[in-house]
């Protein structure tokens, strides 16, 4: 078995396990299976403005280096690092990590999943699960995976830009979710910001009252 076999076989097991959590979620939800121009629609009506020129321009060329990994690794030798086994097998655990806290997040959210910029008139704010200690789970697992991704093909261009790609979404999606659930929620989210931080899971002074719907 050639030695890169394992990590390109995690990688896509990787992948595909964190779009079938994106895709069943999204079938719970309702927001699947509507047809591609109705889909299309939505994204362009329901996303922040910058993210529409973010993603491609990030989004395609790291993607296209994904691919010359698998099939003409000649082609990008300058983008790999001489990494140890070990630490692109950890890679494998950053992985499995964001995995998990993709799950949970999904899992917590339920019917209250939207993958656009939307808030439905029945959706309840969600506090439970990887929610009460973070206000952004999602946000970080996809941070955790995409790390992974670097360390598992051993290539700085694919761990870089995949970080920057979810970072950008990150920084700009934020504020307009956190608007958007202000105005829904009201006092409830904001005493909800106020005691629960954005990202990581530091304690915050305070103790503002958690409600869920």
């Amino acid at each position: 078995m050639p030695p890169e076999l394992p990590f390109k076989l995690s990688f896509v097991a990787l992948f595909a396990s964190a779009v079938a959590i994106r895709v069943h979620y999204q079938r719970l939800a309702g927001t699947y299976g509507k047809g591609v121009a109705k889909h299309a629609e939505s994204h362009l009506a329901h996303e922040a403005k910058p993210l529409l020129i973010i993603r491609p321009l990030l989004g395609l060329p790291w993607y296209g280096v994904v691919l010359c990994w698998f099939f003409a690794p000649r082609w990008i030798s300058w983008s790999f690092l001489p990494l140890p086994f070990w630490l692109r097998a950890g890679g494998l655990v950053l992985a499995a990590l964001g995995l998990l806290l993709l799950w949970r997040g999904h899992r917590a959210l339920g019917r209250n999943f939207r993958p656009t910029l939307e808030v439905s008139p029945d959706q309840e704010l969600v506090t439970t699960g990887p929610y009460k200690y973070v206000r952004h789970p999602l946000y970080v697992a996809f941070l955790l995976m995409l790390t992974s991704t670097g360390l598992l093909s051993s290539n700085w261009f694919i761990g870089v830009v995949g970080v920057l790609l979810i970072a950008s979404i990150t920084v700009v999606r934020i504020p307009a979710e956190e608007m958007l659930l202000e105005q829904r929620f009201g006092e409830r989210y904001r005493d909800y910001r106020r005691s629960t931080p954005a990202l990581l899971p530091l304690p915050r002074t305070g103790n503002a009252q958690r409600n869920s719907a």
